[in-house]
């Protein structure tokens, strides 16, 4: 009977180690190279190309990148290129994706200028294709006006869907108070937000209101203002390959709620939350900081660098995480 028992224990702990084996995923942000697994013979894949830069001198904001996902038949063994797209450029080389399954999302348009007195140079949205669960689109940069304000930077799409267009910035007429075009939203994690365009703080056009670049994977940077304010770049792309149990949210498989960018500056984006949650900031004294639900549309600029609590309040109950402001 202890031999038996010791068998039957030797064949559970080797079955169980074969099962965690076969599950499992690996992110990219930059191109490399994927082995398929020992025992895999499916994976889900999701990909999102990289944002186009915003235009200078009054430019329009940047593209966002598209997104697509998908479940493919492999062999164990298969070694598959993954080509992650770089922020700025274009559809092509802005482009994430495995060639040897076909499936690509590419790469936003850069902004441009357009000639007094028109507003527009917004980059195009980046499309998708190959996913056969989802292929989704960027959203367009937000026009500039000619040597004065900056259009915001397009969302990247993602797994909710396409990303929205940056905002248009405003026609001068006399006086240069405008934030500049307004950043679009993300079509849902792991795409990122646009950066809004450039704009003054001041009637006289002295004092820039800095265009933002891409918040996380995919999104558009906002295009620059005609008194140096600088465009905001379109940040990279992204590849996650997932098999067994850690599949992806899009093969039943839910992820759970984290921050990006974290440490930040600035702007806070939760990704894989689900839209209708509420949040509290408080610091390691347990004071309350900030609450609110719009999260993502806040300025953190002026809080003090350190270390902070984000409470994540949702339909399945309460997440903490760990916050660095930098």
């Amino acid at each position: 009977m202890k031999r038996n028992y010791f068998l039957t224990l030797v064949f559970t702990i080797s079955s169980s180690a074969i099962l965690v084996a076969q599950s499992g995923s690996q992110i990219f942000t930059s191109s490399g190279l994927f082995i398929v697994p020992s025992g895999v013979t499916t994976i889900s894949v999701e990909v999102v190309g990289a944002g186009g830069d915003g235009g200078g001198n009054g430019g329009g904001g940047g593209g966002g990148g598209g997104y697509a996902s998908g479940t493919f038949s492999v062999s164990p063994g298969d070694s598959l290129g993954v080509n992650v797209g770089l922020g700025g450029g274009g559809p092509n080389a802005g482009a994430t994706g495995i060639g040897s399954l076909g499936m690509y999302a590419f790469g936003g348009d850069n902004g441009t200028s357009v000639s007094n007195p028109n507003i527009g140079g917004g980059g195009v949205g980046g499309n998708a294709s190959g996913g056969n669960i989802a292929n989704y689109t960027g959203g367009t940069g937000g026009g500039g006006y000619w040597t004065y304000f900056g259009g915001g930077g397009a969302g990247a799409a993602g797994s909710l869907g396409n990303g929205q267009n940056g905002g248009n910035t405003i026609a001068w007429s006399g006086m240069c108070i405008t934030p500049g075009g307004a950043y679009g939203a993300s079509g849902g994690a792991p795409g990122g937000d646009g950066g809004k365009g450039a704009g003054f703080t001041d009637s006289n056009c002295n004092n820039t209101d800095p265009a933002g670049s891409g918040l996380n994977y995919g999104g558009g940077g906002g295009g620059g203002n005609g008194n140096g304010g600088n465009p905001g770049n379109g940040m990279g792309g992204y590849c996650v390959i997932a098999w067994g149990p850690s599949a992806l949210q899009a093969v039943n498989k839910v992820p759970q709620i984290s921050i990006a960018p974290n440490p930040f500056t600035d702007r806070i984006q939760v990704l894989h939350a689900q839209g209708n949650e509420m949040y509290e900031i408080v610091n390691p004294q347990g004071q309350l900081i900030w609450s609110g639900k719009d999260i993502s549309n806040h300025d953190f600029s002026d809080l003090a660098s350190g270390f902070y609590l984000i409470r994540v309040y949702g339909n399945k109950g309460v997440d903490v995480l760990k916050l660095l402001k930098q």
